[in-house]
């Protein structure tokens, strides 16, 4: 069999079609969530509609830009092992217009969340930044930029595989046919990717780099304004990291078993994904461990609130100690071993775990301090079932309907992304000649 018969096969094989039934539970799933954020925003409790939203925009946000990022350093180093993922991570980052479109939709919930949206209560030294006007402007510039950048970048690496597929099968729509305007032949095509990809990687890796700042220090941060951190993006930057490659894991197991892949994506290549999800868990640790550290040997007592609040009141702190067994415990203990990350199925619960992790992680930066302002409004009122507060007058933990529909809602949207753009180009880099059956496949 030559090559081009072989990646005719897998072209012819390898479709991720959705089934009625499953296409039409994440259309049932989505519905729920626009129905459950439009019911509670008409609520007595609007607040936990507008707090959904933002939570679960932030969590899934984070996967698409790590599942990119992927993509792009792997570009950056020319990595081999990683041929038979690189689709599925870019493939993540097709949720990226829908979550620009649900931050555009946050803008009319700034009330919620922000107590700086009322100018008499910014704090004087940040009022510059702190600004609404300013605040829509940036972030509408910077996700201008985004998308722009992320289709340059995307054009280049998916050219040369449907001009491929083009050939040897016929392939296109519309959407594909976008990538392939005055196509030579695939080896010019290939060649040409190979080399630009090296120039456009880099300075759109940055660019992605400064827009999980901005949201990290926007979104999040700001929401408790007299809260400083340097290192907070960085840390929104590695759960985006974990989360990207929990869902490669999961997305590329799920691949291998339905389409029959074993003999590209081996045993070895899931220990390499289980090792960079440990890596990635250490290094998400060490950037909170370093925000706890600076802040006790610099002695800086206006930023000790945002962790007391979390580490040591009776509200928040047994999610914290919750997030520490989750977040590097389970990943350290799990993932040193080498028999669970050269396990497909070891590897997929622990990142099931781990994503759970992150979606907790990013509704305990956020609620928190969402309370803490509606406290200081004295708006806070009583628990989600007519609980009273607790010592600090703030309700705590206050899962409810809409964060459950809101997940399902969001969720739903960023599968039905994910697998629209899987269907509409190649789902692995057929043009590649570093794409190839694994040496390891029968070991």
């Amino acid at each position: 069999m030559t090559r081009n018969e072989e990646m005719k096969g897998l072209l012819e094989r390898v479709d991720f079609k959705l089934s009625g039934g499953f296409k039409g539970l994440l259309y049932l799933f989505v519905a729920v969530g626009v129905v459950g954020f439009i019911v509670g925003t008409m609520s007595g409790h609007p607040h936990f509609a507008w707090q959904a939203l933002l939570v679960n925009t932030i969590f899934f946000a984070s996967i698409s830009f790590g599942g990119l990022l992927f993509s792009i350093m792997w570009t950056v180093t020319d990595a081999k092992w990683s041929r038979p993922m690189k689709r599925i991570a870019e493939g993540a980052f097709a949720f990226m217009p829908v979550a620009v479109i649900l931050f555009f939709v946050l803008f009319f919930g700034a009330d919620y969340f922000f107590e700086w949206v009322d100018h008499e209560k910014v704090i004087h030294s940040k009022a510059g930044w702190l600004d609404m006007g300013f605040f829509v402007k940036r972030n509408i510039v910077m996700m201008a930029l985004l998308l722009i950048g992320a289709w340059i970048y995307l054009k280049n690496t998916l050219r040369p595989d449907i001009g491929l597929a083009k050939k040897l099968t016929g392939f296109g729509n519309a959407f594909a046919d976008k990538f392939t305007k005055g196509f030579s032949s695939v080896e010019e095509e290939q060649e040409k990717s190979f080399h630009k990809g090296h120039y456009i990687a880099p300075i759109f890796a940055f660019l992605i780099a400064l827009v999980i700042t901005l949201i990290a220090f926007d979104w999040m941060s700001s929401i408790d304004q007299e809260w400083f951190s340097t290192m907070y993006g960085v840390q929104y930057l590695a759960a985006s990291l974990i989360g990207g490659m929990c869902f490669i894991n999961l997305t590329t197991g799920w691949a291998r078993s339905k389409y029959g892949l074993e003999d590209y994506v081996t045993t070895v290549r899931f220990h390499d994904m289980g090792k960079f999800i440990f890596a990635f868990c250490l290094l998400w640790t060490y950037m909170c461990f370093s925000q706890v550290l600076v802040i006790w040997y610099g002695n800086i007592p206006e930023e000790t609130p945002f962790l007391i609040l979390r580490m040591q009141s009776h509200e928040w702190s047994w999610l914290f100690w919750l997030l520490t067994v989750m977040m590097f415990l389970v990943p350290f203990f799990g993932l040193l071993s080498r028999t669970v990350c050269n396990s497909v199925w070891g590897t997929r619960i622990l990142a099931t775990e781990i994503l759970m992790g992150l979606w907790l992680e990013k509704y305990f930066l956020i609620v928190p301090s969402i309370q803490e302002n509606m406290v200081a409004a004295g708006a806070a009122g009583h628990g989600a079932h007519g609980a009273a507060h607790g010592p600090l007058g703030l309700p705590g933990w206050q899962y409810n309907i809409y964060d459950f529909a809101l997940t399902l809602g969001v969720g739903g949207a960023f599968l039905l992304c994910f697998f629209w753009f899987m269907q509409r180009v190649p789902a692995l880099p057929i043009s590649d000649r570093n794409f190839f059956k694994d040496p390891n496949a029968h070991h």
